[in-house]
Formats: C-alpha cells, sequence, structure tokens
C-alpha cells in the first residue's frame, strides 16, 4: 500500500480564525480577497460581513513542528508546502483590511499588476 502526501495547499475557500469566518470572493496568481464575518450572533443577526481582507500570496515551504509539552508531547505535525493565509501580524506588510469591498478591490488591482 502506498501513501499519497499532498505536496502543496492552496488557500482555502472558506477559513475560520479569531471568531471570525472568512470566504474567498476573487483571487488571482498574485493576491486574495476574502470577505469577513463574525462566526456568532451580533445583535440578533449571524454571519454579519464586517470588512474584507487583501493580501499578496505568499508560498510557505513544507515544515515539521515536534510538540514540545503538554498531553501529546513528542507528537510531530508535518505540514505540506503550500499558500499561506495571514497572521495578525502581517497586516500592513503583505495583508490590509478594509470595511468595503470597493475599497478592498483597489487594493487587490494594484497588487494584482
Amino acid at each position: 500500500m502506498t501513501t499519497k502526501t499532498k505536496t502543496f495547499e492552496p488557500l482555502p475557500m472558506t477559513k475560520s480564525k479569531n471568531g471570525y469566518a472568512y470566504r474567498q470572493i476573487k483571487r488571482n496568481d498574485k493576491a486574495a480577497i476574502y470577505e469577513q464575518s463574525v462566526e456568532k450572533e451580533v445583535n440578533g443577526e449571524i454571519g454579519t460581513v464586517v470588512g474584507h481582507e487583501v493580501f499578496r500570496i505568499q508560498i510557505s515551504k513544507a515544515y515539521s513542528l515536534v510538540q514540545k509539552n503538554g498531553s501529546k508531547k513528542g507528537q510531530v505535525y508535518n505540514y505540506p508546502a503550500g499558500e499561506r493565509f495571514p497572521g495578525n501580524e502581517d497586516f500592513g506588510k503583505w495583508a490590509w483590511a478594509y470595511t468595503t469591498l470597493d475599497q478592498a478591490m483597489v487594493k487587490f488591482n494594484e497588487l494584482s499588476k
């Protein structure tokens, strides 16, 4: 029996992070736009859009991490090479947040040149 391993992970179409849900609404080989909405009920509405995030497509190399403590100490986690969703520290460097889709599109078009 052979084991197949993914060699490259593209950006997800949807993602949850920091209490928000993200949905990819546009991308090309240089940039992507995600719609950001709340994951929980706010003022009686679920999934209210609160903004848009635009970022340059970044690719990370494959890597492994070893759990250093806790009940899973010594567990090895293997991550394939792939496109990276920005972390909080990446905003202002290669990722930007906007309140409207029109604002986000201006940045997306700039990054796509």
